[in-house]
């Protein structure tokens, strides 16, 4: 049986972390900063919904995050071809377009993720208030960042650019099957 303080510290943390507004001088570093903490949202999210035990809505989890991890991955891939690149803004719309699949998909997860932590824990609401909208401030500061990312094209030499493409492959989401249930 899950109790309210294992549920209480990831989802807290990670409303606590998600930016309220998006920034208007968003780089690559704050870019990757963010696909981070889209990331770890997107773990917590799983690791509570594997802890809920309930294997239909832990097979409907693993489907949906295969879908929003694959958009992950596209905007990952994306954002790495604009950094080697140099940018190409007729790529923008597709990376926008993943990233808000992507966060659609991570949001179903984590509401699922609330509504099993909710009825196994007997506190109703308590979670689903702490949870809420801890995601789309994430995804939204992403997309207006992306923008200002492909008209920063500045020569950066090529310790600058790995690091840069490191950080991103760093980025992406685990598979749903490496992700443990929480303790």
């Amino acid at each position: 049986m899950l109790t309210i303080v294992s549920l209480r510290t990831p989802i807290l943390l990670l409303v606590v972390a998600s930016p309220a507004e998006p920034s208007a001088g968003v780089g690559w570093p704050q870019t990757i900063e963010l696909l981070t903490q889209e990331r770890s949202q997107a773990e917590t999210c799983v690791e509570l919904l594997k802890s809920s035990g309930d294997k239909g809505a832990i097979a409907n989890g693993r489907i949906t995050y295969g879908e929003a991890k694959a958009q992950a991955d596209g905007v990952i891939a994306g954002l790495t071809t604009t950094l080697v690149e140099g940018g190409k803004p007729e790529s923008l719309p597709m990376v926008q377009a993943d990233l808000e699949q992507a966060g659609s998909g991570l949001q179903e997860i984590c509401d699922a993720a609330v509504k099993m932590a909710s009825s196994a824990s007997g506190t109703k609401g308590v979670v689903e208030e702490m949870a809420k909208g801890a995601i789309e401030p994430i995804v939204k500061a992403i997309s207006s960042g992306v923008g200002g990312l492909w008209s920063q094209h500045v020569e950066k030499d090529a310790l600058e650019l790995q690091t840069i493409k490191t950080q991103l492959e760093a980025a992406r989401w685990p598979d749903f099957g490496d992700i443990a249930p929480a303790q």
